[in-house]
């Protein structure tokens, strides 16, 4: 029997193999493939194995439960005394699968203390003035809001790819891609899955800045290197030690805009895909910076054709051939 030791940032991971990606159940998919991801490098995998393949429903539900109890071993959920008896209380539900995970009183370590904090990170909607957030009360397509709804950024990139034919779920998408990568380097293997991964992974020549402190310089060094490489359908992605988000840019009468979904962290119900001012943004992601006291990466990336054609499962991409890829050019 052995705990679950992660990373503390996990955004999302590949279907696993054997399981097809569903795009109209995002929420299970990612569930299960986290879970599968979780518990492979302990004794319980072999159960949780069976399970997935046998019973798909049950599965589903124990990779919630698995998920939930994670967000305490993470540092994502309150560490106080209820959160000490609900972690047991799904641990001991889990049991009842048959999977067998430590409780609280089990772990060299405790989780559970009073100098654990619960921090919870300021969201875009948060850090940036009201009038320059909008939910997309015009989608190009009228399902698109309602299908990125309760997905949070990473999720939401990653629909986009699967809607321009570019896989990201499977044992051949780029979720499976970046793991692998991670593997091969010694790596944890949620390492590489972030926006600046897939970037990373499908553009020939990204173009990345890293502000070590911020200062009254920062946004005009940022946009001053940013501006001329900003296309419509591009990948932009901040990373910083607490916090991390991603998105696609896109162009609304003559201004940069940056189209990503965004919520209160750990509360998948209030994502949303909202519009923002480009510069607001950059702007709001500075502050969040200096106010934790830490840097900021970003990187701007458009899809490169013939890096995403190894990932093409189906014609979307295939009849223009403009070297870099709108990918909103199909939502």
């Amino acid at each position: 029997m052995f705990p679950i030791y992660y990373t503390n940032k996990i955004d999302t991971f590949s279907a696993p193999q054997g399981l097809q990606p569903v795009r109209t159940n995002f929420n299970e998919l990612f569930s299960v493939s986290l879970t599968d991801a979780l518990l492979k490098n302990t004794m319980q995998y072999e159960k949780w194995e069976a399970i997935r393949q046998k019973d798909p429903l049950r599965a589903g539900e124990i990779a919630g439960m698995v998920l939930e109890r994670h967000d305490y071993v993470a540092g994502k959920a309150p560490v106080n005394e209820q959160g000490r008896k609900h972690f047991d209380h799904l641990t001991d539900k889990l049991k009842d699968e048959g999977i067998y995970l430590y409780n609280s009183h089990q772990f060299k370590t405790q989780i559970f203390n009073e100098t654990n904090t619960y921090n919870q990170h300021a969201t875009t909607a948060e850090i940036n003035e009201p009038k320059t957030i909008r939910a997309i009360e015009s989608p190009k397509t009228p399902d698109f809001r309602d299908r990125f709804n309760n997905k949070d950024c990473y999720e939401f990139l990653a629909g986009i790819l699967e809607d321009n034919g570019i896989a990201y779920y499977g044992s051949n998408g780029i979720g499976n891609a970046l793991i692998d990568q991670a593997r091969s380097l010694g790596l944890t293997l949620n390492s590489f899955l972030t926006g600046e991964g897939i970037t990373r992974l499908l553009c020939d020549n990204p173009v990345k800045i890293n502000i070590p402190r911020v200062t009254n310089t920062s946004f005009d060094k940022i946009w001053n290197k940013i501006e001329p490489h900003l296309k419509k359908g591009a990948i932009l992605s901040f990373s910083s030690q607490p916090f991390g988000h991603t998105g696609i840019i896109d162009r609304k009468n003559g201004q940069w805009v940056y189209i990503n979904s965004s919520g209160v962290p750990y509360d998948r119900k209030t994502y949303r895909v909202i519009e923002e001012d480009l510069k607001h943004e950059i702007r709001g992601r500075l502050q969040q910076a200096d106010r934790q006291e830490t840097f900021l990466g970003i990187t701007l990336g458009s899809v490169d054709r013939d890096l995403a054609a190894q990932f093409e499962n189906s014609p979307l991409i295939a009849g223009n051939r403009v070297k870099d890829i709108d990918l909103f050019q199909v939502t």
